[in-house]
């Protein structure tokens, strides 16, 4: 190996190792758990609107997001999506159904250029195997993000579209707001289709209900970004 491509390799493997010391999971572990971790993953770079797995794929990966967003939703026969979560930079995704050695059962789409370290199960298993506390930490989350998916699905059915929609701007403006001179800006571009699917209502009806906030001075809308302008205002749509 050239002295170049030496350094490009050590400079590679450098970066890796800074990114997932940034996954939320992997947070406070030590650096032989952390050299181990690098060994037995593979970084993958997903273009806008890539697919990153489908309904009936083999399971036999887990995917840890080190930049961008992704979204995973489930399909139903007539084609119909519903959004489930919009995961950011630092999360774990797609364990559950590598864990059961099910097929995959979710859809997941990459929102923004995304950069994902695989990790095959095998080699994922041996590593919790030997590190078990990290084990635990990958079941605390499977419980965190199920206790999500039940609570939006309680929201879907107790509280009106508006009510749903502002809530789910709320959640969002938690998880990827951007704190600006007039208001909170969500920085992924989500569509209204996204919000629809989200809330489990049409396109149009998100449509409308956005002009409805910004009338009432909620949010703005700038360039597929939203801005939310007064969160206790919006906390009390109903």
């Amino acid at each position: 190996m050239s002295v170049d491509a030496f350094v490009a390799s050590a400079t590679e493997e450098s970066k890796k190792l800074w990114y997932l010391k940034r996954i939320k999971l992997f947070a406070g572990l030590s650096f032989k758990e952390m050299r181990h971790l690098q060994r037995i993953t593979r970084m993958e770079t997903f273009e806008k609107g890539a697919l990153v797995y489908l309904p009936g794929d083999l399971s036999d990966t887990v995917y840890l997001l080190k930049k961008g967003r992704v979204k995973i939703s489930r399909v139903n026969e007539d084609g119909r999506e519903a959004l489930l979560t919009i995961l950011e930079p630092g999360e774990i995704f797609g364990e559950v159904e590598a864990f059961s050695g099910d097929r995959r059962e979710t859809l997941v789409q990459v929102l923004e250029k995304a950069m994902v370290c695989e990790i095959q199960r095998a080699d994922f298993d041996q590593y919790l195997h030997r590190y078990p506390h990290v084990g635990g930490r990958v079941i605390k989350l499977m419980g965190v993000r199920l206790r999500t998916i039940e609570s939006r699905v309680g929201e879907l059915v107790f509280k009106s579209a508006p009510a749903r929609l502002a809530t789910i701007l709320l959640n969002l403006s938690e998880t990827m707001g951007e704190p600006r001179e007039h208001g909170i800006r969500l920085q992924a571009r989500l569509t209204h289709q996204n919000l629809a699917n989200l809330i489990g209502t049409s396109r149009e009806t998100v449509s409308i209900m956005l002009n409805q906030f910004s009338k009432r001075g909620l949010v703005i809308q700038d360039h597929r970004h939203i801005i939310i302008l007064d969160k206790d205002q919006l906390a009390k749509v109903k």
